[in-house]
């Protein structure tokens, strides 16, 4: 897809893949499963403190929809036909 991809150190918190395209930034995390609270807040609480003008992705196999105000979740499925992490 043409993006530049890094791994991000949030203040100890990794984060999975930082891709940069266009002076544009998404940060992505990438699990499983979030369906357990557990692993639902780990993979939350490494977007804390990201600003909102850059994008928050979780990749998941999950069916239910786990997108905020400030996340978009993604089904693995759907990550693997994008073209673009704008769609």
């Amino acid at each position: 897809m043409g993006y530049n991809i890094n791994v991000f150190n949030n203040n100890g918190k990794e984060i999975d893949f930082l891709a940069q395209k266009n002076n544009k930034r998404y940060f992505i995390q990438v699990a499983y499963s979030v369906a357990e609270e557990k692993t639902y807040n780990r993979e939350f609480s490494a977007f804390a403190n990201i600003d909102n003008l850059s994008q928050k992705i979780l990749i998941t196999n999950d069916d239910i929809d786990y997108s905020t105000s400030t996340v978009k979740h993604i089904k693995l499925k759907d990550f693997l036909l994008m073209e673009s992490l704008d769609n």
